[in-house]
């Protein structure tokens, strides 16, 4: 079992970005997760399946870990709930994964072949963003573990403004599919189709609760 008290004692941060590196790991694989899909290659699908639901296991096992461990009078230059908060910003990034993953393992949907392309491009943007937050994630414990420096401030504000510019691109690729499935739809399955919509807004929600990750970072900064 971890020792997160002692975790925190060394460097309070630490956790907080093991979790991200976890949230990663299970969104890392969704492009050739859908790639399967698509070539109907269900063995595949179903060993990315087992995969993501692992690390999102994980990722639950680091942050319930630290939500019930985290020393209450530790000296943090932060608020112990807005890294709690910035902490469940970043499992519901996994959460989503896992969503997808499930959902497409248990209903293996066809898609018309001239939006397939499309929907991996959308995926690929998405996890863009969540690498991008990750990024934001350790770049932030670094900053703080040495100090707010008006520098390294800025470096964070900068980054945090490319994972909302990246985000908002996400949503104009979903907007586009979205528009694009609609007029193809009358050709598929109608049951695939509602439950397409609902997939191309799971995998919008990578890239926005990344962007809310940044989001609660940019409230923590404006605080000091």
């Amino acid at each position: 079992m971890i020792n997160i008290s002692s975790i925190f004692a060394k460097s309070p941060f630490k956790p907080l970005r093991d979790h991200m590196d976890k949230v990663v790991e299970s969104v890392a694989p969704l492009n050739d997760f859908f790639e399967a899909l698509f070539r109907k290659d269900y063995s595949k699908l179903e060993k990315i399946h087992k995969q993501v639901i692992q690390s999102e296991k994980e990722a639950d096992s680091i942050k319930n870990e630290v939500r019930n461990h985290l020393p209450r009078n530790i000296f943090m230059p932060i608020n112990r709930r807005d890294l709690l908060e910035m902490l469940d910003m970043q499992d519901s990034i996994a959460d989503v994964a896992e969503d997808i993953v499930i959902l497409l393992n248990l209903r293996k949907m066809n898609i018309e072949e001239e939006l397939s392309e499309d929907v991996i491009q959308f995926v690929k943007k998405s996890q863009n963003v969540c690498y991008l937050a990750r990024d934001l994630t350790h770049e932030f414990g670094d900053v703080i573990e040495s100090g707010f420096g008006r520098h390294e401030i800025k470096k964070l504000l900068e980054m945090i403004e490319n994972v909302s510019i990246s985000e908002t691109e996400a949503d104009d690729l979903e907007d586009a599919l979205i528009s694009r499935l609609y007029e193809v739809e009358e050709k598929m399955n109608p049951i695939d189709v509602v439950f397409w919509y609902k997939v191309l807004e799971l995998i919008g929600d990578i890239a926005d609760f990344s962007k809310k990750t940044g989001n609660r970072l940019r409230l923590m900064i404006a605080s000091k």
